[in-house]
């Protein structure tokens, strides 16, 4: 294993244990879920494999926090969409024409867009305004958003728990086979 990554691993390690990492991780989720752009797993993923036994707590706190700020997206979608809702879709680079063209979409089938958006590459926050915007029933966007997070969450967790064990066993072999500095 690489000194550099070692290294990265043992700082993660030491975050992840010292209490902070679920609100860490949840803060990212939240931001990630309704104004930043960016990779949702960015801090589940590498906290996870840093401590495999917390990564489903730590995968709760990510479903949390990015359900929050779906919510968060949704509301501004439904009370701001044409001020605040569009400066967000301009920071993404996405056009309101763009979200505008799926308007139909979201009235046949929006919870399932919603639910769709939180395990795909399509980005959640997008979906979340629009859901907000062309009025997907609250009850169905939030089942949707909670589920869909949750399980993507929850996969992400159990395939660093895995990864993450043989990551600290070859982490373990690496430091014993290193010459003492």
């Amino acid at each position: 294993m690489l000194p550099v990554f070692r290294r990265v691993y043992g700082a993660l390690h030491r975050w992840a244990e010292s209490g902070w990492s679920g609100h860490a991780v949840a803060t990212w989720s939240l931001f990630q879920g309704s104004l930043v752009p960016g990779p949702s797993d960015v801090l589940l993923a590498p906290l996870a494999i840093a401590d495999p036994p917390r990564a489903y707590r730590l995968a709760a706190w990510a479903t949390a926090g990015a359900f929050v700020g779906g919510c968060i997206a949704y509301v501004i979608g439904a009370a701001a969409f044409d001020t605040l809702g569009v400066q967000l879709l301009d920071l993404v680079g996405v056009s309101p024409a763009t979200v505008e063209a799926r308007r139909g979409a979201f009235e046949r089938h929006g919870w399932a867009l919603v639910a769709l958006s939180t395990v795909t590459p399509l980005p959640t926050k997008i979906v979340c305004l629009g859901a907000g915007a062309f009025g997907v029933p609250p009850l169905a966007f939030a089942i949707a958003l909670a589920l869909g997070r949750g399980a993507r969450f929850m996969v992400v967790a159990a395939m660093c728990r895995v990864a993450g064990a043989r990551i600290a066993a070859e982490a373990a072999a690496e430091a014993q086979k290193a010459p003492a500095a």
